[in-house]
């Protein structure tokens, strides 16, 4: 029987990656039926949510090394297993330690998804198309984010949270088993590059990775860029549209579906826009911009009326999912046989930022004065505008050659 062509086992990849978006937001839904049902405190609850993000992370290098000795298609299916299990222990805990872990392995499980997605197209596909279908197939897996909104308070409004998560383990199961009969790991009589490799190997290639100079200046914005939306969208947007707008669940949840889909019309409109341009380095630079100005304008004007700041919030997160164009700009400088760690570090970069960066504003939010409450939000705002100003200093000197002048081997 013929083996199928790429485009299934990308579908497949897909599915999986819409999963791992939802997880990442789904807390925030949950937290306060979880809260009560385990009698855990604000603070566990933050521990909770940084379990994900610390497991997702620090997996990257082993992930990378995965992908580049065994392939996508055995890499993503045997990793993504955990997060189904993962589902089933938070869905049976009873202790604060219980969901800790569960939490865990859902983000190892979720670890392998967007890289093992990338792998594929960096070894299918031309590079001059790797940015703009990153950015499609990232923004389609955003839609995830909309998933852990309505559908998912209507599941839990129906079977409980815990009956929820039982239902996302089944589609987790789904979703693996799919990856693993579709994903194809090379075009044919074309082996992945370092399966051959000994351990040894691989531990020096990700080394040879760190190394590669081009890469330095890039890294800063890595680290910034999702931190921001994921900071915006994940965690502030809500309690800031609750404190200093007085909206009720529903009405927020409008609000933050509309940030949503400025986040996933920036991603599509930066693959348009590196397709046509064939440059990374002047959209991300613009973009930033424009976050920091929407930064800057709710630091002066945190009590601005309801539908402006939504609008500006939007701007913000539209302005910061410039990760797409970094990674394809990173992608420029990593040899064929480094793809996969190269990658994944690169990934590990944004997801340790966003785990530093929930911190920080954490203690931002509680260092600042209780009244007035502008004051709180005020503060943030700056912080996050000074902390996006910071990454794009280094970032500002990068190279950015173009496509068609670059052919990474």
């Amino acid at each position: 029987m013929a083996r199928p062509g790429p485009l299934p086992g990308l579908v497949a990849l897909t599915l999986a990656n819409t999963l791992s978006q939802f997880f990442r937001i789904a807390m925030g839904l949950v937290a306060p039926e979880l809260a009560r049902d385990l009698s855990l405190e604000p603070d566990a609850l933050g521990t909770l949510s940084a379990a994900w993000f610390l497991a997702f992370a620090l997996a990257q290098p082993l992930v990378g090394m995965a992908l580049d000795r065994l392939g996508p298609r055995r890499s993503v299916a045997g990793l993504f297993l955990l997060a189904a299990l993962g589902c089933v222990l938070l869905a049976t805990a009873e202790s604060e330690a219980r969901a800790v872990l569960a939490q865990v392995a859902i983000g190892l499980g979720c670890a392998p998804v967007y890289m093992g997605t990338l792998v594929v197209v960096a070894r299918f596909w031309p590079a001059e198309r790797f940015a703009a279908l990153s950015a499609i197939l990232l923004a389609i897996a955003a839609t995830g984010s909309i998933l852990g909104a309505t559908p998912l308070a209507l599941l839990v409004e129906a079977v409980g949270w815990r009956g929820a998560f039982l239902v996302f383990a089944v589609l987790v199961l789904a979703a693996a088993t799919a990856v693993f009969l579709l994903v194809r790991d090379a075009p044919e009589g074309r082996p992945p590059p370092a399966r051959g490799e000994r351990p040894i190997d691989v531990v020096r290639g990700m080394v040879e990775v760190l190394r590669l100079r081009p890469l330095w200046p890039i890294l800063p914005m890595l680290f910034a860029t999702y931190a921001v939306v994921m900071a915006v969208r994940g965690l502030w947007a809500g309690p800031y549209l609750a404190e200093m707008h007085g909206l009720a669940p529903v009405p927020r949840g409008h609000a933050l579906l509309l940030i949503s889909l400025a986040m996933i019309g920036g991603l599509l409109g930066f693959a348009a826009l590196e397709r046509r341009l064939d440059r990374r380095k002047i959209p991300v630079l613009a973009a930033t911009a424009l976050a920091v100005a929407g930064l800057l304008l709710l630091a002066a004007r945190p009590g601005l009326a309801t539908v402006p700041a939504t609008f500006l919030l939007s701007a913000v997160v539209a302005g910061s999912v410039t990760y797409s164009l970094l990674m394809a700009q990173g992608r420029l400088f990593l040899p064929d046989r480094l793809v996969g760690r190269g990658l994944a570090l690169l990934n590990m970069a944004c997801f340790l930022g966003a785990a530093l960066l929930q911190t920080l504003t954490g203690l931002v939010v509680a260092a600042a004065p209780a009244e007035p409450p502008a004051a709180r939000w005020a503060g943030l705002f700056a912080f996050l505008a000074l902390w996006l100003g910071l990454a794009v200093l280094p970032y500002a000197r990068s190279a950015d050659p173009r496509t068609s002048t670059t052919s990474p081997r």
